[in-house]
């Protein structure tokens, strides 16, 4: 049974598609895992840009085939069937993707169909916000691990990932201005929780709905000074562990071995040069850790 991880952020630039990607290569590469990735973000479609660059040529400007997350989506506004089928593509052996769709960026329960029955629209409300669970439920038997890439805002979609989730993580730069959107993130997890706990006792229904957990910030594209985290970065990664949320003790810092990779559409762990190798090194060790985290 899969274990389902969602990577959110209220801030974009701050590395999560990155850590999602090298997470989910090294889950496979080094640890025999079979993964499934979900590119939910709606704007960029950045992994899928990265395993399959043709996905992301005319993102945007051209309907994706196949079926995708949108369209079941849109099962649930027209009132329609809600079927299970959805296009998976493979990577590699092990490592598969649900690409992204940009016509999630118009994912809104104000387009649910309304009764005069505060019950039924309340279970309607939380029909969509297990969307994602509701494909991934037959899916899950198939995986080691399924990661859900996020687009950077609190929106219906990431309510739908944070239900969809066993864990979630919120990779981070280490600067007051990124980190304090860790903060927003676990308030939205709360919330998606006492929502579901509030519908359940309101409609005296039950459902297999865990509490979704967060697993910790991820630093991303930190500085070091001596092979130690800068003073600054240093006292922004100690006050997220004091503010009552999680830090990974692993991070990732910056380098041209990850601008050069993103450039060749590769991996880390596929690039050449003193600065590649390390960043390598440092995703090994917080892929392991993350095994740790999100058991």
């Amino acid at each position: 049974m899969a274990t389902v991880v969602g990577f959110i952020s209220e801030k974009g630039g701050v590395g999560k598609t990155t850590a999602c990607y090298h997470i989910a290569v090294a889950l496979n590469r080094y640890h025999q895992k079979r993964v499934l990735v979900i590119d939910a973000d709606y704007q960029r479609g950045g992994i899928s840009g990265r395993f399959f660059p043709e996905l992301i040529e005319g993102f945007g400007k051209t309907v994706p085939t196949g079926v995708t997350l949108f369209n079941k989506f849109q099962q649930l506004y027209s009132a329609s069937v809600q079927t299970l089928d959805i296009e998976i593509v493979e990577c590699r052996e092990g490592l598969d993707l649900i690409a992204a769709d940009p016509r999630l960026s118009t994912v809104s329960r104000d387009k649910l169909p309304s009764t005069n029955n505060i019950r039924e629209n309340n279970l309607i409300l939380l029909r969509h916000m297990k969307i994602i669970d509701f494909v991934l439920q037959p899916l899950k038997d198939k995986y080691d691990y399924v990661l859900i890439d996020s687009h950077p805002e609190v929106s219906d979609v990431m309510r739908s990932i944070i239900y969809a989730s066993d864990y979630c993580v919120s990779p981070v730069k280490l600067d007051r201005q990124s980190s304090i959107g860790v903060a927003t993130v676990i308030g939205e997890i709360s919330n998606v929780n006492d929502d579901i706990s509030m519908v359940r006792h309101a409609l005296n229904i039950e459902d297999h709905y865990q509490e979704t957990i967060f697993s910790g910030a991820i630093g991303m594209m930190a500085r070091e000074y001596g092979e130690e985290l800068k003073q600054t970065e240093l006292h922004e990664f100690n006050r997220l562990k004091r503010a009552g949320g999680k830090i990974f003790d692993s991070y990732v810092t910056e380098g041209d071995g990850l601008r050069i990779a993103a450039a060749q559409r590769a991996a880390v762990y596929d690039v050449g040069g003193a600065n590649a190798a390390k960043q390598a090194e440092q995703f090994r060790a917080m892929t392991r850790e993350f095994m740790r985290e999100c058991p």
